[in-house]
C-alpha cells in the first residue's frame, strides 16, 4: 500500500484545522464576553489575542496580494500603451529620415542643374543595377520616350557618371566611367594637357579610377580638378571627372600617370541627370549655347590640347 500521503489532502486537512481553531476561538470569545468573571476573560484573551493577530495579519497579506496582482495588470497595461507609443514614434523617426534623405537629394539636384545650367537635361531615378556593391552598370526610369538616346552623356553629385549605351520607351541603361570598359578623355583644369581617365573595378574599391598619358611637362598636383576634354568625341567638354589623387612619370619619362578620386560616389546613386547633347553626332539641339562654352564652371576655363598632347585619346574612349 502507497504511504506517500496526497498533497492535496494535507492541504485539506491544514484548511480544517485552521477553521476548527478559529471558530473554537470566536466561542471563546462568546464565552468570555458573556462571563463578566476577570480571569475568565483573562484567559480568553490571552488565548484569542495571537489568533486575533494572525488573522488580521492574514486579512492584510490577503488585500497586499490583490493591490499587487492590480498593480501588475495596470503595469502590464501602462507598458503595452508605452510600446504602442515607441513603434509610432519609431515610424514616425523613420518617415521624417527619409523625407529628409530625399529633400537633400532633390538639393544636390538642384545644384547640379545650376552647375549645369547651359545644357538641356532629364531628370530619372537608378531603378536597377548590376548584381554588385558598384553602380558600373544600371537602368535609369525614362527612355526614347523622353528624348533619351545612346551616347548621352550622365551626370550626378556634381560630376560625370557615364554614357547612355542602350535605350528602350521608357528606361535606358548607363555605363559608368568607372566600368573596365570606361576610357575618358581628360583636362587637368587650368593647365594645358590631355589625359586618360579609365575604369578598373579592382581599384575602385579603394575609391580611385587611373590616370595615364598625361605628358610630362604638364605641371599637376594632389587635389588638382579633371574634366572632360574638348577633345573627346563622346563626351561633352567641362563636366567634372574627379580629383587627382597622385601622379608620376613613366619610365620612358614623357609621360605620367597616377590615380584619380572620382567626384561621384559609385557605391550609392540614386538620381541622374541626362543631358539632351550628344558629342559624337554633333547634336547641340539640347543646349542653349555651343559646346565650347560648356567649358567654363564656376568661373573657371578648360584649355585645349597643346603641342606633343596625345591626340588619339579620344579615339580610346568608351
Amino acid at each position: 500500500m502507497n504511504d506517500k500521503k496526497n498533497p492535496g489532502q494535507q492541504k485539506n486537512r491544514f484548511t480544517l484545522a485552521v477553521l476548527t481553531i478559529v471558530c473554537v476561538a470566536m466561542i471563546l470569545l462568546g464565552i468570555g464576553e458573556a462571563f463578566p468573571v476577570k480571569a475568565v476573560r483573562n484567559v480568553a484573551g490571552t488565548i484569542l489575542s495571537p489568533l486575533q493577530t494572525g488573522i488580521s495579519r492574514a486579512g492584510n497579506w490577503l488585500a497586499s496580494q490583490q493591490a499587487d496582482a492590480r498593480t501588475v495588470d495596470e503595469l502590464s497595461a501602462e507598458n503595452d500603451q508605452l510600446q504602442k507609443k515607441v513603434s509610432y514614434l519609431e515610424e514616425q523617426n523613420t518617415l521624417l529620415s527619409e523625407n529628409a534623405d530625399e529633400l537633400e537629394q532633390l538639393r544636390s539636384l538642384y545644384k547640379l542643374d545650376g552647375d549645369y545650367s547651359v545644357y538641356d537635361k532629364v531628370a530619372a531615378d537608378v531603378i536597377s543595377k548590376d548584381p554588385s556593391r558598384w553602380y558600373d552598370v544600371f537602368t535609369i526610369n525614362k527612355g526614347t520616350t523622353s528624348g533619351i538616346k545612346t551616347g548621352m552623356n550622365v551626370i550626378a553629385d556634381g560630376g560625370l557618371v557615364g554614357l547612355v549605351i542602350d535605350t528602350g520607351a521608357t528606361w535606358a541603361k548607363v555605363r559608368s566611367i568607372i566600368d573596365d570598359e570606361s576610357r575618358v578623355s581628360a583636362s587637368v583644369l587650368d593647365e594645358s594637357g590631355n589625359c586618360i581617365v579609365s575604369g578598373d573595378l579592382s581599384l575602385i574599391s579603394e575609391g580611385k579610377l587611373r590616370l595615364s598619358q598625361l605628358n610630362a611637362d604638364v605641371n599637376v598636383s594632389s587635389g588638382d580638378r579633371l574634366v572632360t576634354s574638348s577633345i573627346s568625341d563622346r563626351y561633352l567638354p567641362g563636366l567634372l571627372i574627379g580629383y587627382v589623387d597622385s601622379v608620376e612619370e613613366d619610365t620612358n619619362n614623357l609621360t605620367k600617370n597616377g590615380y584619380v578620386i572620382p567626384a561621384v560616389n559609385f557605391e550609392q546613386i540614386s538620381d541622374v541627370f541626362v543631358i539632351l547633347a550628344q558629342k559624337d553626332t554633333g547634336d547641340t539641339s539640347g543646349t542653349t549655347e555651343t559646346p565650347e562654352s560648356s567649358a567654363s564652371q564656376n568661373g573657371e576655363s578648360v584649355t585645349g590640347s597643346s603641342a606633343g598632347t596625345n591626340t588619339d585619346a579620344a579615339g580610346a574612349e568608351g
